[in-house]
């Protein structure tokens, strides 16, 4: 029962005490009459509808991981093209390179080799702050960063058609392809009315 959504369970216990208040007062009630007469029936058509709505609910759990699996698959797919316009974007807006200005070495290599060794969301990792790209967007490399993130974000586009409800899109924001972006959206202006912005705030919160 408690696996259940929290409506599921509000409608089940709902029902099932209307139909005991129901059941209550007609065998309490000094007329009779074919309700009163036929609480058997009645009680088992209401078990009949509990039973049907179960059904229901099975057959939704099994749609939705239908869905799941179908994005996953998608995902997979898509996951190598993600992963190298993902190392592009923070190759070219310089989110990580081989050395810094202060001389210090940087991490370039370091998420290369992990990109290279089979992890296509290395650099994926590195895209968190829409105000770098944002910044990076403007200087000698913009329009090529700009082709790069709008390539980027049409792909992901394609796996959000997929999610077709807003808890698998959660799910899919929280990956770091997912998270890259959330990131890429907003600093392209694209987030009509901050959900994404929103998202990343609350992910903030919970990697604290």
């Amino acid at each position: 029962m408690r696996s259940l959504p929290l409506a599921w369970r509000v409608t089940i216990v709902a029902t099932f005490a209307l139909s005991l208040t129901f059941i209550v007062w007609k065998s309490a009630s000094p007329n009779s009459d074919w309700m009163a007469d036929h609480l058997a029936e009645f009680l088992g058509s209401v078990a009949s509808a509990v039973a049907l709505a179960f059904i229901a609910y099975a057959a939704n759990i099994q749609a939705r991981q239908a869905r799941s699996q179908e994005l996953l698959n998608a995902l997979e797919l898509a996951r190598s093209d993600l992963g190298a316009l993902a190392r592009n974007i923070a190759v070219t807006g310089r989110l990580v390179v081989d050395a810094r200005k202060d001389g210090a070495q940087g991490k370039l290599s370091e998420y290369q080799r992990a990109y290279e060794s089979g992890d296509r969301a290395a650099f994926a990792q590195v895209i968190m702050d829409p105000g770098r790209i944002t910044a990076a967007l403007s200087g000698l490399d913009g329009k090529k960063l700009r082709h790069q993130t709008t390539r980027y974000i049409r792909l992901f586009d394609s796996l959000l058609v997929l999610t077709r409800e807003r808890d698998l899109e959660r799910v899919l924001f929280r990956l770091p392809f997912g998270r890259a972006y959330c990131v890429l959206k907003v600093a392209m202006d694209d987030d009509k009315g901050g959900r994404l912005a929103a998202h990343l705030a609350y992910a903030a919160e919970l990697d604290d």
